[in-house]
């Protein structure tokens, strides 16, 4: 086991073209916060949880976007985004190796690192990991989008698809970061002092 994680780390992916980064970042966030506008039932059902809504924007920013992608993916057009000229992102660092599946605990742990407790270093793309014990499923986490990309109006936003809630399916939503600094609930607040809230935390593959 040790030997499989070594090779996975050894071939893991790296954006190393400071332009591959930027079209990542770009490309991650539309695709998730696209999902937002999407009706539910015409969205990829794979969209269940908040894992597998990073998943899929992960994995699509990768892809090819021709005529035959947008057949495949209901989405609120598309903008003139650069391409991702590495190909090698679509699978995940586990603790058996790479992975096309990760769950929100594992995204944090293998694929991403730390880059603070406050949203004051948050890049778009950059993701918020939450741990809520006393919720079936702990793990949570949302994605920090910085300007709207579809609505731009000056502010700034994060977008996260709840998982189940009771015996409805759940939903993505939106925010604005000055509601959830503010939500009424404060376990969910990215501030020092709440002890639910992890960190900001950046893909690896963004480090270079």
């Amino acid at each position: 086991m040790y030997w499989i994680v070594l090779l996975a780390l050894a071939f893991a992916p790296r954006l190393e073209d400071p332009a591959d980064r930027t079209a990542f970042r770009l490309w991650f966030t539309f695709l998730a916060e696209s999902q937002f506008y999407v009706e539910p039932g015409r969205r990829p059902r794979e969209i269940q949880d908040c894992a597998s809504l990073l998943r899929y924007a992960y994995r699509e920013s990768f892809a090819k976007h021709d005529a035959a992608w947008m057949q495949r993916n209901v989405l609120p057009g598309v903008p003139g985004l650069p391409a991702i000229r590495t190909r090698s992102g679509p699978l995940f660092l586990t603790s058996e190796g790479m992975r096309h599946f990760a769950d929100a605990k594992t995204l944090m742990r293998e694929n991403c690192v730390r880059v603070g407790a406050t949203l004051d270093r948050a890049k778009p793309g950059d993701l918020l990991f939450y741990e809520q014990l006393d919720q079936p499923d702990n793990w949570h986490v949302m994605i920090y989008l910085g300007a709207s990309q579809i609505e731009p109006d000056g502010d700034k936003f994060v977008v996260y698809h709840t998982g189940p809630i009771q015996k409805s399916a759940g939903e993505i939503r939106k925010l604005r970061v000055s509601e959830l600094l503010g939500h009424p609930q404060p376990r969910w607040r990215p501030v020092p002092g709440n002890g639910a809230f992890k960190g900001v935390y950046r893909w690896k593959i963004l480090e270079g």
